[in-house]
């Protein structure tokens, strides 16, 4: 509270007879203190309690005796001084010896030797408080930041009053104080940006994964996984997505409260319990979990199950992601055989599981187990969708898509997403070359496969047999793994560029993204990852960063994509921080790309809902 809203509350304030007779008590005592330091030699002292007939002086005085600074500036004499104090504060030297206390003459000094001690940034706040305190006569407060003759920097708080003559200022250090309050202020606000309410649905593959790792480094333990094969088909995304929920409620609440849960994949649910080790336990908790899932009936819907443990000792060599592979095998071997459950006893052997995994990844490729989809993007400046991401759909056992994400991640760590990367393009510019998609087209490419020297060659050779138009496209550099190799990366972008087509970072701001990829390659568009969206209303460490995330880019020369944007509220806040492309289930789902006999028309039209 400022001094003078103080006074002005006293003002207004009747004491109470024991208010007064406390208030004649303190008078006493200072009366009292006064005489005793009257009566030391060489004090100069003026009385505390008597009116003085000059406001300046009194001021003058007052700090003097508290050993503070003090900047005055006489009006009729248009004169600015400064006192040894303030000399001192600002590690200046005086024009003559002397201390603070001796009451010798203050130092004149120009304006602008008083505004070279304050820090720039300051000086809008400095002025303000005396150009406020001089047009209301009334005292103000200001702290800012003084820069020292030694080129180092304090904080200051001054008190600036208006005599009949003039303005005085008392200074104080509070370098101190100052400092602390901000670590305060820091503080809350670090603990207010990290409180982002509870995460909606199960944990991801990812989280998952890194919970099996640290649990084989610290103990004995199992992790095992629930296929769910819901018994109707042709369920549509909500119905799955509503299923994949209620699926994993009835797990978490049936396992044991220290058991970790997560989605391993479409269809598949991780369960990580510590502690367990036998083959016969292990399949006892797997079976139980089958039980469950089998005989409820979710909304309406029986759902089949299988499951799949691996069980692990301390200290194994096989890490997180080998684990849950071993399990996610298990239980693809128990559907196969019509098992209920099928139990790993120990780890497979790393070769082993290396070349189950690179076996089923070919397969599916060679198999042409993909099918695309077309998912539009909003121009929030324009209001329509121009441009589409092309995404790849893995077709489950009973031939629906399914989301590829668990797919891509095992395709990445075996080393063989090259292949899958190379079935997109060619695929993708095969579809656009005859006519699936009249708009722009982003095309996604794992970091790995720009490690790859013959990828460029390939891209052309499909822009050339299609006869498509290599500025029709964006190509999506995912960064859910590293990019393997810088150079070849650089050259792969470089070389996209020059044919015409232009270069995006994928889910930046996760992953292996870094702000270094936004000066180091010819990068035209980054993808704001839709983990840092989704909350964007409600949360605000996210709108912080997006919003500064946007401004680098700018800054850069490049354009941004928010992803999952998940309403229309969401959007208003994207076009105040000046994002140029929003993607999501709110724009438009993915919609299958198909050859034009079979075209499904996208439909490009203003969407005037969005505002």
């Amino acid at each position: 509270m400022r001094l003078d809203d103080v006074l002005r509350r006293a003002a207004g304030h009747r004491p109470s007879a024991l208010e007064q007779a406390r208030f004649r008590r303190v008078a006493r005592q200072v009366l009292l203190d006064h005489r005793q330091d009257a009566a030391t030699p060489d004090a100069d002292l003026l009385d505390p309690l008597a009116a003085p007939h000059d406001e300046v002086a009194r001021i003058t005085h007052a700090a003097r005796i508290a050993g503070l600074g003090l900047i005055a500036w006489d009006r009729p004499a248009g004169r600015l001084t400064w006192s040894a104090g303030m000399i001192q504060l600002l590690g200046r030297t005086p024009s003559a010896p002397r201390h603070a206390s001796t009451g010798a003459p203050d130092d004149v000094v120009t304006p602008a030797v008083l505004m070279s001690c304050i820090h720039p940034d300051d000086l809008v706040a400095v002025t303000a408080a005396v150009e406020d305190a001089w047009a209301q006569t009334r005292p103000a407060e200001v702290t800012f930041r003084a820069r020292l003759a030694d080129g180092t920097t304090r904080y200051l708080h001054a008190l600036i009053e208006v005599p009949a003559n003039g303005i005085v200022a008392t200074c104080e250090d509070v370098t101190g104080p100052e400092l602390a309050r901000r670590e305060r202020a820091r503080l809350a606000t670090r603990e207010a940006m990290l409180r982002t309410g509870p995460a909606a649905g199960l944990p991801t593959r990812e989280y998952l994964i890194d919970e099996v790792d640290r649990a084989r480094r610290a103990g004995d333990g199992m992790v095992f996984v629930v296929a769910a094969e819901p018994g109707t088909a042709g369920l549509g995304d909500d119905d799955r997505d509503a299923l994949a929920a209620e699926i994993g409620r009835l797990l978490t609440g049936a396992n044991p409260p220290h058991a970790t849960h997560g989605l391993a994949a479409p269809g598949l649910f991780g369960v990580l319990l510590r502690g367990t080790t036998t083959p016969a336990e292990a399949e006892r908790v797997a079976v139980a979990a089958v039980d469950r899932v089998r005989n409820h009936l979710f909304s309406g819907v029986r759902v089949n199950a299988w499951a799949g443990a691996a069980c692990f000792a301390q200290g194994t060599d096989a890490d997180g992601f080998a684990l849950l592979a071993d399990a996610e095998h298990a239980a693809a071997e128990a559907r196969r055989t019509g098992h209920v459950a099928q139990i790993a006893a120990t780890p497979a052997s790393r070769a082993a599981r290396l070349r189950r995994c690179r076996t089923a990844v070919r397969g599916a490729v060679a198999g042409d187990r993909f099918t695309l989809a077309a998912q539009p993007i909003l121009d929030l400046d324009l209001n329509r969708v121009t441009r589409h991401e092309i995404l790849l759909r893995l077709r489950g056992d009973t031939g629906d898509p399914i989301a590829p994400w668990a797919f891509l991640d095992t395709a990445e760590r075996v080393g063989e997403i090259l292949p899958v990367d190379r079935w997109v393009i060619d695929h993708a510019i095969k579809l656009i070359g005859r006519g699936a998609l009249d708009e722009h087209c982003q095309i996604n490419v794992s970091g790995r496969s720009l490690a790859d020297p013959g990828l460029l060659d390939h891209v052309t050779r499909a822009l050339t047999r299609h006869r498509v138009e290599a500025g029709r496209l964006t190509f999506e550099i995912t960064e859910t793994a590293a990019i393997e190799n810088r150079n070849e990366a650089l050259a792969f972008a470089t070389g996209i560029r020059a044919l015409g087509a232009q270069l995006a970072l994928d889910d930046f701001g996760t992953g292996h993204a870094s702000l270094l990829h936004l000066r180091t390659l010819p990068i035209d568009l980054v993808k704001i990852d839709g983990r840092f969206v989704t909350g964007l209303t409600r949360t605000p460490a996210d709108r912080a960063l997006v919003e500064r995330l946007t401004l680098i880019c700018h800054d850069l020369g490049i354009r941004v994509v928010a992803e999952k944007v998940p309403d229309a509220e969401t959007i208003a806040l994207l076009r105040r921080y000046g994002v140029d492309f929003a993607q999501g289930f709110h724009i438009g789902r993915p919609v299958p790309m198909t050859d034009p006999a079979g075209r499904i028309e996208l439909d490009l039209r203003p969407i005037s809902k969005l505002g």
